[in-house]
Order: structure tokens, then C-alpha cells, then sequence
């Protein structure tokens, strides 16, 4: 084997260096563990290797502290047998050698050792190393392990170049521990400490070496602690590996129980369910979803608040501590450098040194022109399952002044529509759902030119209107109730008039400069029947058009016409697939009572969910056609997990199911449920509404679906035809 190379140490500070913006690669097959505002992503070896252009690291919140950690045969590469991190805290490789040559000659064959890695994260990150060696003869080899830290904000990693940086100091070594640390322009310092159980054989300053002799079937052991900022986990690998397990385990059962006749439906069910616990984030001013890792591992108002509305049927308390965290950053002032408005929620909270320091507007930014209506959508559904009047009361205040932002800043210049335009040079240019550069484009490809009114932004609009009404209907508030009804119908008939396309009879996915419709063929429009805005006889066109073979692949509606000018199955929203987008389709098609195309679009789901790792549905998917291989394209760089996404099986099954909670009143509305060939019975357990609860069964029998209430607690239950409106 090769001879280790110690590079020197040195004790003087250095700065940073400069280098060029990252252009992030491929991260499909990228594992990811997390833990509050931690999270670990690493190769299928469960390796950070150096100069990895895929932001591979340990983070914390926004910083990557570890930016290097490499276990090899002294420096020759493992291979991979087997690689998870399914269960979201925890990560297991099982790894093997390829032949070996040692330094005296002797051929170690390959295959014949096995190398078990486990991880936990927690306030830690603890990993061992199990070595067995399957020679029959003792077998002497090298483990090395290579590690660094460079403490770089995630906006670096994700291409943002900056002119200086702070100082980062020469790690410290000591008898079995390297410590790395960093003082931020932010004046916060930031450290890193590697411990080696046993002690290595030799250590330096960013690696360590393992000389290891072993018998036939003999085994030892290795453990690594990363500990960040100096707290530490409180046992060791099987303690907090068992913590971990019992914490999701409880989380699963804390919420509705769902026990379906299919396998796989319960296994998705589960994995989302679990995918939300490992995206649920504490940064002391409550809990609250984070929006997908790894980019986004932070507070997002549209994501959040759509994965709450998605959640509510399992467990309402997702979305009481995201109004509540939302309502505490509502904005308070007019601030053009963070698109900040009075009454406006926000878009992105981040807390690394970048935006601590100004050098990003995200602390926090507010360029989010439907997050603001969704929170009023949030706690009108919210009341609706829980008649929570306490919260509705202690909330009153930010619902107002959200409204009052809908009125004066959103729709500034009196058209009755809420349009956005980005005013923050460092700010989101589209600041809708598809906010990319070029997510907003006309039908002959060119980009649509601000100021933006989007056809869904005015959808949320008119269901936060008619949601506020009700909710202060039950304040007594009948004066203000009226008025709010009123306008939701004259934007309501405003909208069929202005956003209908005569001849495309479709909506146009915006009004740009000038009211001029961007005549694009999108998903966008599909996600007003989920808010009632779209009269219903042109409910029936918009629904055969989104079904049409250039919008519906067979994997899903894609976000734009494959005969569109700029259409890219690749494209980010050009073409691409997401499944939150759909999932609000779904409940629209619901809503209008097209319950065979609800169940197509769940089929779809369902397919494609089974060929995707551990059933966890990405962020978004390529855009290409089904075809007889039946496998969807992945897209390279979308987050796993992502809340929204992990949400999608959860709304589309109370679709499917036809739920309609109305806690105030005390009754459960369930509306045609029709089960998908696919589930012979669901039975639903412990659904809460108010505080009573029941326990559902559904069966299909040959093609019709039956529902029986098992268990009713308190609840009147009310079959139906018709979606309340």
C-alpha cells in the first residue's frame, strides 16, 4: 500500500482564499441525514471528497462546517455493496475492498474485507466503523481518513462570490481530536472538533491513520464524533441511534393513523410522514417545516404553508406553529432591499454570516408575492379542522394586516390584481412559486415583463378573501364579513373575463406590463380550481387541457406544454414535473367533482412514486413522456427531502377520500369518496376535528367505494355530492 504523506501544520490564522463560484454538479445519488438545523450530505461511500462539486458537507443552518471527510484503504477507494439513509437521521454503507497490494508484497484478495458505516445525527454527529476481516489468513491494512473544515456560507456553495471572508484558524490536534475554528466578519465564531475512538496510530492536523491486523472473521470497531460549536450529543452511537428511532416513532403514531390494503401506499404514506419529522426545524423562535434539504434547509413562507395545508389531516399542529413563527416576521415596514412591506410574509428566512452581514437580502426576504394570501388560506383551514378560536383571536391582528397588504401593496395601482415587481437588486426577478429567471414566459418564449400579475396568485386571493370572511363571521365581525364576500365575487367575475383565452380556451398564465395575458399553456391555471375561482363551465376545458398529451406525460401535469416555445422536460419550471403542483390540481379536480381524473393523477403519482428511492417523491421530476420501461427521469439537482413533496400522497389522499372538516360546527362532510383501483380499503383512525375524533373505513366493491364510520367521538358525519363553497 502506499505511504502516507503528513502534510506540515502551521500555527498562524489565514484568510479564506478567493475562488471561483460554484457551479453545482449532480447530487441524485447524494445521502442525506438531518436533524433540526443540522445535516450531513455525503456520496455513496458516505464520503465528502475533497474539491466535491456538489456542495457534499456537514452543515449547520447556513454554514458548511465540514467540508472534507474521506475514509479509503490509504488512499485507495472502497467499494459500495450497499448504501442508505432511508431513515432520514441515520445512514448505513456497507463497503468492501478491491485487491490490495501491501507494502511488503502480499495480495489482499478483493472482497474479503467488509467495512459496515453507520451514522446518527443529532446535536452531533456520531459514526463507527466496523472492520471484519473474511481472509483466512491475518490481514493487516490501512484505514485513512482525510477531513477538513472550511465554515463556508451555503450561498457560496451555491455560486454567490464574495470579495473577503473571515479568519480561518490552523486546526489544533491533541492526543485523538482535531480542533478547526473560524471567526465570521459577523464576529461569530464557529468551530469544529473531530474525535477518534481508539486513538489513531498517527494524526495530523486534517487526517488520521488506522493500522489495523486482524484474524480470520475477526472485527474491531472505530468511532468518530463531529461535534459543532461545542455541543455535544449525551451517549454514544446505540443511545442516540435508539432516541432517534423512538422520536420518529412516536412522531408517526402522534398524528391520524391511515392503514390502506396496499403495501406500498402504506410504505409512501409512512416515508412522507417521516420525511416531514426530518424536515421539522426549531431555531428557538418555534418549530416550524423547513422547505427541502439541501438548498433550503430553512424557513420558507410558500412552502411551509402549503406543506401545513397538505399536513392538516394528519396532524393540525404543523400549521399553528408555522402561522405563529410566520405571524412573528410578518413584515413591519416598507424595505426595498428585502422587498419588504407592511403586513407581507415573508419569502426566506437565513442566518448565515452572508446574511447577517447584509451581503444577501435574506435575513429575512420577503419576495414572495402569494405568501402573504396563503397565510390567510393556512388559518381559515386551520380553524376549519380545529376551531381553534384562541389562536384565531391572537393571529386577528396579522390576518388584518394581511389583508390590508393584499389591498394596498399587492395590488398598488387599483386593477384589482396583486402583481409583483422586484425592487431589491439582490432580489428574486419572479417571485411566484416558479421563481426562476425564466419560469414566467409568453406563448412565443419571451420572458414576461413586470409589473406580473400570476393566474394563481389571484385564485389565492379570492379563497383568502372568502376564507377571512368566514373566519371573522365567527369573531361577529358581519359588517367586514360582507364586504370581504363582495369582493371575492367581483374578482371572481373580473378574473373569467381578464385571464380567460378565447381562443386558447385556457388561462393565461399572467397579466405582464400593460395587462397584456402571457398566453402560455401551464400548470399554473390548474391550481385555481383548487381555490374555486374558475367559473365552472370553463372548469371542463381547462381540465381536458391539462390532460392533453402535451401537458400530462403520464407521470404527472408538467409545468409547461411540451408545444411551448421554451418548453425543456430539464427545464426547472419549463417543462419539469413537481408533485405539490399536482397535489393542488388534485384537490381542485376534487373540488369540481372530477373524481376519474383525480384518481388518473394519483395513479401517475403512485407509478412514478414506486420507482424513486425509499418512495419519496423529489422536489420535481423531468418532464419526459411515460414510456414501456416505466421509469421516471430524475432531475439532477432537486431536493430529497422536499416538504412539499413529502405532502403530496397526504392531500391527494383527502381528496381521494373527500374530506371536508368543519369543526366549528362539529361535523365531517365527506364528499363522493371513489377509491383508485389500486386501494380495495383505507381505513383512517384517530381524525381529529375540533375536539372530537373518528375512526373511517372505506371499501371498493366492484367499482363503487363505501364509507362507514367505525368509532364517531363526538362528530356528526354528513355524506354529500356537492363540494361546499
Amino acid at each position: 500500500m502506499s505511504m502516507m504523506q503528513q502534510p506540515k501544520d502551521t500555527a498562524a490564522s489565514y484568510l479564506l482564499p478567493h475562488g471561483e463560484p460554484i457551479a453545482l454538479s449532480d447530487i441524485r445519488d447524494a445521502l442525506i441525514i438531518k436533524e433540526g438545523n443540522l445535516f450531513l450530505m455525503t456520496d455513496m461511500e458516505g464520503n465528502v471528497p475533497r474539491d466535491n462539486m456538489a456542495g457534499y458537507g456537514l452543515y449547520k443552518g447556513d454554514t458548511k462546517y465540514l467540508s472534507v471527510y474521506d475514509l479509503t484503504f490509504d488512499e485507495i477507494k472502497p467499494v459500495v455493496l450497499l448504501s442508505s439513509a432511508k431513515l432520514g437521521y441515520s445512514s448505513e454503507q456497507h463497503l468492501s475492498n478491491p485487491t490490495l497490494i501491501t507494502r511488503e508484497g502480499k495480495t489482499i484478495p478483493k472482497e474479503s474485507l467488509e467495512l459496515r458505516r453507520q451514522r446518527v445525527i443529532n446535536e452531533s454527529l456520531l459514526e463507527t466503523i466496523q472492520v471484519t476481516n473474511f481472509n483466512a489468513l491475518r490481514t493487516t491494512v490501512n484505514l485513512r481518513f482525510d477531513f477538513d473544515a472550511d465554515f463556508v456560507d451555503i450561498f457560496e456553495v451555491r455560486g454567490e462570490r464574495r470579495r473577503r471572508r473571515g479568519k480561518l484558524f490552523s486546526p489544533v490536534t491533541d492526543k485523538n481530536k482535531v480542533t478547526f475554528k473560524y471567526k465570521g466578519l459577523d464576529g461569530v465564531w464557529r468551530s469544529m472538533e473531530m474525535k477518534f475512538s481508539p486513538t489513531p496510530d498517527q494524526l495530523w492536523y486534517n487526517g488520521a491513520l488506522f493500522t489495523i491486523s486482524l484474524g480470520h472473521r475477526e472485527s474491531t470497531s472505530i468511532t468518530v464524533t463531529i461535534t459543532l460549536d461545542g455541543i455535544q450529543s449525551n451517549g454514544h452511537f446505540p443511545t442516540e441511534f435508539k432516541r432517534q428511532t423512538t422520536s420518529y416513532q412516536e412522531w408517526l403514531h402522534s398524528g391520524t393513523q391511515i392503514f390502506t390494503s396496499n403495501e406500498f401506499v402504506n410504505a409512501m404514506l409512512e416515508q412522507s410522514i417521516n420525511d416531514i419529522r426530518l424536515l421539522m426545524t426549531n431555531e428557538g423562535d418555534g418549530s416550524f417545516v423547513a422547505a427541502g434539504t439541501p438548498w433550503f434547509n430553512c424557513l420558507f413562507g410558500r412552502d411551509s404553508l402549503i406543506t401545513s395545508l397538505q399536513m392538516l389531516s394528519f396532524n393540525p399542529e404543523i400549521a399553528k406553529t408555522t402561522l405563529r413563527i410566520l405571524a412573528k416576521w410578518q413584515g413591519k415596514e416598507v424595505n426595498e432591499w428585502r422587498d419588504e412591506e407592511p403586513g407581507k410574509i415573508l419569502h426566506e428566512l437565513r442566518t448565515g454570516e452572508m446574511a447577517r452581514l447584509g451581503e444577501i437580502p435574506m435575513n429575512p426576504y420577503y419576495g414572495s408575492i402569494d405568501a402573504t394570501p396563503l397565510f390567510i388560506m393556512l388559518a381559515t383551514e386551520y380553524v376549519a379542522w380545529t376551531h381553534d378560536i384562541e389562536l384565531l383571536r391572537e393571529l386577528e391582528p396579522n390576518l388584518m394586516a394581511a389583508l390590508e397588504w393584499i389591498d394596498n401593496y399587492g395590488d398598488a395601482d387599483k386593477c384589482g390584481y396583486v402583481e409583483y415587481c422586484k425592487r431589491s437588486p439582490k432580489g428574486l426577478l419572479n417571485q411566484g412559486w416558479k421563481d426562476s429567471r425564466n419560469g414566467i414566459v409568453n406563448g412565443d418564449g419571451t420572458l414576461v415583463k413586470p409589473p406580473i400579475a400570476l393566474v394563481e396568485v389571484q385564485g389565492y386571493i379570492y379563497a383568502a378573501k372568502r376564507g377571512m370572511a368566514w373566519l371573522l363571521s365567527l369573531l361577529g365581525k358581519d359588517r367586514l364579513t360582507r364586504r370581504l364576500r363582495r369582493e371575492a365575487a367581483i374578482l371572481k367575475k373580473q378574473f373569467n373575463n381578464d385571464f380567460w383565452l378565447e381562443e386558447e380556451e385556457f388561462y393565461a398564465l399572467a397579466l405582464g406590463a400593460n395587462k397584456k395575458p402571457a398566453r402560455s399553456i401551464t400548470s399554473n391555471p390548474g391550481q385555481c380550481l383548487w381555490t374555486g375561482i374558475i367559473d365552472r363551465d370553463k372548469a371542463v376545458k381547462v381540465i381536458e387541457r391539462l390532460f392533453a398529451n402535451d401537458m400530462f406525460s403520464g407521470w404527472g401535469i408538467r409545468t409547461l406544454s411540451s408545444q411551448a416555445a421554451r418548453y425543456n422536460p430539464f427545464g426547472y419550471h419549463l417543462g419539469s414535473i413537481w408533485p405539490h403542483d399536482n397535489s393542488l390540481i388534485g384537490m381542485g379536480l376534487k373540488r369540481y367533482g372530477f373524481e376519474e381524473e383525480l384518481n388518473e393523477l394519483a395513479t401517475a403519482l403512485y407509478d412514478c412514486c414506486r420507482s424513486f428511492d425509499y418512495y419519496r417523491l423529489p422536489e420535481l421530476f423531468c418532464g419526459v413522456p411515460r414510456t414501456a420501461h416505466s421509469l421516471p427521469v430524475r432531475y439532477p439537482v432537486a431536493c430529497r427531502p422536499q416538504a412539499w413533496a413529502a405532502g403530496t400522497f397526504m392531500l391527494l389522499l383527502q381528496a381521494i377520500l373527500g374530506l371536508v372538516p368543519n369543526a366549528p360546527e362539529n361535523t365531517l362532510k365527506i364528499i363522493r369518496p371513489r377509491l383508485p383501483y389500486w386501494l380495495d380499503e383505507v381505513e383512517v383512525r384517530g381524525l381529529r376535528i375540533g375536539n372530537s375524533s373518528v375512526d373511517l373505513l372505506y371499501e371498493r366493491r366492484r367499482g363503487h367505494t363505501k364509507v362507514s364510520a367505525i368509532d364517531k367521538r363526538g362528530i356528526s358525519i354528513l355524506l354529500g355530492r356537492k363540494w361546499p363553497t
